[in-house]
């Protein structure tokens, strides 16, 4: 099994685990802190969130560049971009610095109408560890970006797996002790540095990286402020879809309030990372296939044999999630949260055509051509901006995700798609002809599921389980019977035959 196999494989182990502490872990949160102070915690997360698009698009430029002249054997070239990458992070550094101390100050004015004396002196110090966190990652953000050009999955998905299973058991810990936002972030931090350590430790042992400036290349510097300045306008208008409603919830609404958002925000990230899980390790191949200048139809298939595996797989999830959803939040968070359900759907619903496609972006940043996809999201994120503050006013956060839905379905699944099929040359036609086919058997399957379901209703958490194992069952025997290929069932069939073994 090579590395990228492997990569997806530990990916995929990650999101079920993270989803499997995600179930645990909140409750336990909330049992410790409350859920105001969880709220606080999520607010305060939200905003230092908009630090990470201080990266500017400098991590992805060094995966891109760095994996482009790994491919043509050009060491001097693959030195040379790291020198300037550092250079760029040392700039980087000074300005979050600068920021986080202006920001650091307006607090006070930012959320004083939301919250008590208490409350924003909690703020404060969450502000500080974690505004120290994010830059410590993104200073360092040079060495995952290597790691993942070469293609050493085991180690950077294993890396990663294993904080994720530390922090919840550290948390839970010291919360024992001192029940407080302010541990959950301290411990968070402090598992970031080791993390760090063990990238940098990896790099110049194990990679044997240098960096080393040789030369002035303009053009190079051209690319990587092209291929930056779009990944960054992009990152940013993430920000404005995933985290700017929780702000705004914050600042209208209150801590209770964004505490609901973040449930369903939960849900949805992790539903998010089921599709880069496989997207995410492809970029060095796409890139290498750019660069050796070969067919546009070797990207087509690999854009639709991608976009039918994460379809299978998110289908399933949104599926399961429209028939078992509201018993689930009930169960995992509690009755208060019973919201969540509305503002999970309105989201992962459009969200599903800009996941299932998540190759093309791979495609776009190999051939440079990423600024279109800026342009797009810097008008959708505007056009979400200004209706979801009305919106939130009137509707809380079913109002907030509403706004953040419109704009995902009409930038990803309109746009996008007419410039995949326009200007990038991919066979959208076909793609959508492969996927409409696969959901005309989901949109039964989640008819005749919520109907059954519902008609009998849950009276126990073993009658819940049991109900989702038969559906995930009839679900993965219909797919497989009547939507995979040939090619598919064999791939099925061949790992069935090693867990035999």
């Amino acid at each position: 099994m090579n590395e990228r196999k492997i990569g997806i494989v530990i990916s995929y182990i990650n999101i079920i685990l993270h989803a499997v502490i995600g179930f645990i872990y909140v409750p336990l949160l909330l049992h410790y802190i409350g859920k105001s102070e969880y709220g606080l915690y999520q607010l305060i997360g939200s905003f230092i969130a908009y630090f990470s698009i201080m990266d500017f698009g400098l991590t992805a430029a060094v995966v891109r560049f760095y994996a482009k002249y790994k491919a043509v054997n050009d060491k001097i070239g693959m030195e040379n971009i790291l020198a300037v990458a550092a250079r760029g992070y040392g700039i980087i550094a000074v300005i979050l610095f600068v920021v986080g101390v202006i920001c650091y100050i307006n607090l006070d004015i930012i959320f004083s109408a939301s919250m008590t004396d208490a409350e924003l002196a909690t703020a404060k110090t969450l502000f500080l560890l974690l505004l120290f966190n994010i830059v410590i990652t993104l200073t360092t953000m040079m060495f995952r970006a290597v790691i993942n050009a070469n293609e050493k999955f085991l180690f950077l998905k294993g890396t990663e797996t294993l904080q994720m299973l530390l922090q919840p058991v550290l948390v839970v810990l010291v919360l024992n002790q001192y029940p407080s936002a302010v541990t959950v972030a301290a411990v968070q931090t402090f598992l970031n540095i080791c993390l760090i350590i063990a990238r940098c430790y990896y790099c110049f042992a194990k990679l044997k990286i240098k960096i080393k400036f040789h030369y002035l290349n303009k053009q190079l510097l051209s690319d990587i402020k092209k291929l930056a300045s779009s990944v960054f306008v992009v990152v940013l208008i993430d920000q404005v879809f995933f985290k700017t409603n929780q702000i705004i919830l914050g600042i209208v609404g209150g801590t209770s309030a964004v505490a609901v958002y973040s449930i369903s925000s939960l849900i949805y990230m992790n539903y998010m990372a089921l599709s880069t899980a496989i997207s995410g390790v492809y970029l060095p191949h796409v890139t290498e296939i750019v660069a050796k200048n070969e067919p546009v139809k070797k990207l087509s298939d690999l854009f639709i044999k991608i976009g039918r595996y994460q379809y299978y797989l998110l289908a399933l999830v949104a599926s399961g999630f429209v028939i078992f959803g509201k018993d689930f939040i009930s169960i995992w968070a509690g009755e208060d949260f019973k919201e969540a359900y509305c503002i999970t759907l309105l989201i992962i619903i459009p969200f599903t055509i800009d996941l299932i496609q998540n190759i093309g972006l791979s495609i776009m940043q190999a051939q440079n051509r990423y600024d279109f996809r800026a342009k797009v999201y810097f008008v959708m994120g505007i056009f979400n901006l200004c209706i979801a503050i009305p919106l939130a006013k009137l509707y809380g956060g079913i109002g907030c995700a509403f706004a953040t839905g419109l704009s995902m379905f009409l930038g990803n699944g309109l746009i996008m798609n007419w410039y995949y099929l326009k200007v990038t040359k991919l066979d959208i036609l076909s793609f959508w002809k492969e996927i409409g086919r696969i959901s005309l058997y989901v949109i039964c399957l989640t008819f005749i599921g919520y109907g059954l379901y519902n008609y009998q209703g849950m009276d126990s958490i073993t009658k819940f389980i049991v109900s989702i194992t038969f559906y995930t069952v009839i679900y993965s025997f219909v797919i497989y019977i009547f939507c995979m290929n040939v090619e598919e069932k064999e791939k099925v069939l061949s790992i069935f035959n090693k867990l035999r073994r």
